[in-house]
C-alpha cells in the first residue's frame, strides 16, 4: 500500500474544523450560519476540485425533531377530549377524536422519526439550504464510467437539551417519551372499543386520569424542551458532527489533486458537503433525487464520514435506525480497505436510536454507500453528542488520520 497521506493533510483538516468551529460557530439546518460553513467548504473544496457547484433545496427543517412538540400538544388534546368524553352523550365521537390524535404522535414517531419519511413536512414552513458538490476527473475526459462520492454534513445539530444537562439520564427521558405514546394509544384504543362495545370499563377511565395528572406533565415537558431553538444557528458547533466529515473530504481532494494517478482512467471523484443531514438527510435526500439518473447510469460508490471523533473506525453494515441494509458487496470492500490501510476497524449495524446518515438515501435508491464512523457510543455521545462540548478540542488527528487512510486504501483497490 502506498503510503500518500502526510502531515500536513491531516492538520490541514484539523484547522478548518478549528476555523468553522471559531470563526463562524453553530450552524443549524437552513440557518444564515449553516449557508456560512457551507460557503466556506465550498472556498477550500475550489482549491482541490476541476469544478464545484452549490445546489440549493428547499425543505422544512423543523419537521424531523419538530414533531416532538407537535406530539405534546396533540397529547394534551387527546387528554382533553378523553376528559369530554366522560358523561357525554357523545362519548364515542370524543374518544375517537382522542384516539386519532394519540395515533397521529404514533404516526410521526415511526414515519418521521424512525422511518423519516418527511410524513409531516408539507405542513410545516420551507425554507432552504445547500449542497456544495466539487468534482475530480475523469483524467481521460468524457463522461464517467464510474463515480465515487466522499461526503459529510456542514450543518450541525439543534442542542438536545437532555443530553446536554441529564447526560446518561437521556436516555430515560427517551424511554419515558416512547412509553408515552405507547400508552397513550393503547389505553385510549381499548377504552374506544369498550364503549363501541357498551363495556364497562371504570379502571381505564381511573388510569387515564392518574396519567393525565402524572405521566403527561412529565412527558409534555420532555418533549416541548427536547431540542434547543436555532436563534444564531443554535449552540452546537458540531466539530465530530460533522465538520470532521467535511475536513477528511476536503483532505482527500487535497491528496487527490496532489497524485491524480490515485483515480482510475474513466473515474469521477466527487468530494460532496451536505446540508440539512440534521433535518433527516434532507441535503443528501435532494442531491439523490436530482442526480439519480447519472449516478445510476455509472457504477456509483459512496463513502459517507459521520461523526470520525476517536481512532477506531466503524462500517456501518445498515441505516435508518437499522431498518435499511447497504449493499453486502461494498461493506466488504470498505472493510478490506480499512485493514489495508492498517487503521482498528469494526463493521456492525446501526444503532437503534441514531436516526440515520446521508449513505441511507442512496442506499435506498439502490446505490452502493457505506457511512465510516468513530463516535465510542454512549461514553462520547453523553460527552458532546448534540451539545455545546462537540467543539474542535474533542478531535483527535489520529481519527482524522486513519479515516483518510480508509479512503486512500479504498481508491488503491480500484481496478
Amino acid at each position: 500500500m502506498v503510503e500518500f497521506l502526510k502531515e500536513d493533510d491531516v492538520q490541514y483538516a484539523y484547522e478548518f474544523i478549528k476555523t468553522v468551529c471559531t470563526e463562524i460557530g453553530p450552524g443549524c439546518p437552513c440557518s444564515s450560519q449553516e449557508r456560512k460553513r457551507a460557503m466556506k467548504a465550498r472556498e477550500e473544496m475550489e482549491k482541490h476540485a476541476d469544478s464545484v457547484q452549490v445546489e440549493d433545496f428547499t425543505c422544512a427543517p423543523a419537521g424531523y425533531l419538530g414533531w416532538f412538540k407537535i406530539g405534546a400538544a396533540c397529547a394534551v388534546a387527546a387528554i382533553l377530549f378523553f376528559y369530554a368524553s366522560l358523561n357525554s352523550p357523545d362519548a364515542i365521537l370524543h374518544s375517537s377524536i382522542a384516539f386519532g390524535l394519540a395515533a397521529f404522535i404514533l404516526l410521526m414517531l415511526v414515519f418521521e422519526f424512525i422511518l423519516p419519511f418527511q410524513f409531516i413536512d408539507f405542513l410545516l414552513p420551507k425554507k432552504t439550504s445547500c449542497n456544495v458538490a466539487g468534482k475530480i476527473g475523469p483524467r481521460s475526459g468524457g463522461q464517467p464510467k464510474r463515480i465515487i462520492i466522499f461526503s459529510g454534513h456542514h450543518d450541525s445539530a439543534l442542542q438536545f437539551t437532555w443530553l446536554q444537562y441529564l447526560k446518561k439520564g437521556y436516555y430515560i427521558a427517551e424511554a419515558l417519551l416512547m412509553f408515552g405514546v405507547l400508552i397513550l394509544n393503547v389505553l385510549l384504543l381499548i377504552r374506544l372499543v369498550a364503549l363501541i362495545a357498551s363495556v364497562p370499563l371504570d379502571w381505564i377511565n381511573q388510569l387515564l386520569i392518574v396519567i393525565s395528572y402524572t405521566l403527561l406533565p412529565v412527558i409534555v415537558v420532555l418533549a416541548v424542551f427536547f431540542t434547543g431553538t436555532g436563534k444564531n444557528g443554535g449552540k452546537v458547533p458540531g466539530a465530530s458532527d460533522n465538520l470532521a466529515a467535511v475536513a477528511i473530504t476536503l483532505a482527500i481532494g487535497k491528496i487527490v489533486k496532489r497524485h491524480p494517478e490515485l483515480v482510475p482512467a474513466d473515474t469521477e471523484i466527487r468530494l460532496v458537503s451536505f446540508g440539512c443531514e440534521e433535518a433527516g438527510e434532507r441535503g443528501s435526500t435532494a442531491y439523490v433525487k436530482r442526480h439519480l439518473a447519472e449516478l445510476r447510469a455509472a457504477d456509483t460508490s459512496v463513502l459517507n464520514f459521520e461523526s470520525i471523533c476517536r481512532p477506531t473506525m466503524i462500517v456501518f453494515t445498515s441505516d435508518r435506525n437499522g431498518t435499511l441494509k447497504h449493499d453486502k458487496g461494498f461493506i466488504k470492500v470498505i472493510g478490506d480497505a480499512a485493514k489495508a490501510s492498517g487503521a482498528p476497524c469494526l463493521v456492525r449495524p446501526f444503532y437503534f436510536g441514531g436516526g440515520g446518515t446521508d449513505a441511507l438515501p442512496f442506499s435506498a435508491r439502490g446505490i452502493k454507500a457505506t457511512s465510516l464512523f468513530s463516535m465510542k457510543v454512549p461514553d462520547q455521545m453523553v460527552e458532546f453528542y448534540h451539545q455545546s462540548h462537540d467543539n474542535y478540542d474533542k478531535i483527535p488527528v489520529e481519527a482524522l488520520s486513519n479515516a483518510i487512510k480508509v479512503a486512500l486504501a479504498f481508491l488503491q483497490e480500484l481496478d
